[in-house]
């Protein structure tokens, strides 16, 4: 049976304020964090470089050599934790959030470490058939294979830089003899809506974000999108 419709303005927000108080440093910290790896990365190539040279001239003390290890080793550790650290504050502390809707076949999971969505591609007509999405995920560009089937209209929509999706809307409704996802409309930080596409259905969902957005996608699906949540980040 589909739930009531829901409203989750209150929830995602709780969410963020949690993951937040999680997090070790703020995002404005990643240059920095950056800059410290470099730093550490060209210390560590120039201790590498002097062990190579001394091992060819073959004028390298055994204390002088232990301790250059010693060194190395210190640094490869700082920029190991440095890296680590860095990658889990950017991009794999991203929340799912939901999902509504029905059981399918198949499962697809889009953008749980993606830092931004640039491109959305649905086919719709009662009810969305399928979603694609191409997003950034640690500065590579992914597009997603197709969720779903190919019927109803092909719909697309693009984000530019510093675009990102903030709202949701989205409804559920048997069809066929499944339970399906009939609806979905989008909408950004910059004042655009993407949609309705697909038809309405009589229990609605939404997902609105108040201090964050919407970076990926996940949920089942046959010849149909049957069920769907979203990946939020903190902006």
């Amino acid at each position: 049976m589909v739930g009531p419709s829901l409203n989750l303005n209150v929830d995602v927000n709780k969410c963020f304020s949690g993951l937040w108080k999680s997090w070790r440093r703020p995002n404005t910290d990643v240059e920095r964090l950056k800059k410290e790896m470099e730093k550490l990365k060209a210390k560590r190539n120039d201790i590498k470089s002097k062990i190579e040279e001394a091992k060819r001239g073959s004028n390298l003390a055994t204390a002088e050599a232990k301790q250059w290890q010693r060194d190395l080793e210190s640094l490869e550790d700082q920029v190991a934790a440095i890296f680590e650290d860095f990658t889990r504050i950017t991009f794999h502390d991203n929340i799912k959030i939901g999902a509504w809707g029905g059981s399918g076949e198949q499962r697809f999971d889009i953008g749980g470490s993606a830092f931004q969505i640039t491109r959305v591609r649905l086919h719709a007509g009662v009810v969305v058939d399928s979603l694609e999405v191409s997003y950034v995920d640690d500065r590579n560009k992914v597009a997603t294979s197709r969720a779903g089937g190919s019927g109803g209209k092909f719909h697309e929509f693009e984000l530019r830089d510093g675009e990102y999706i903030n709202w949701m809307v989205g409804s559920v409704r048997e069809y066929n003899g499944e339970t399906c996802i009939t609806q979905l409309e989008f909408r950004t930080n910059l004042g655009k809506q993407h949609g309705p596409f697909g038809a309405a259905g009589s229990n609605r969902f939404t997902v609105p974000v108040k201090d964050g957005r919407v970076v990926g996608f996940f949920g089942r699906y046959t010849k149909y999108v049957n069920k769907i949540g979203v990946y939020l980040a903190p902006n």
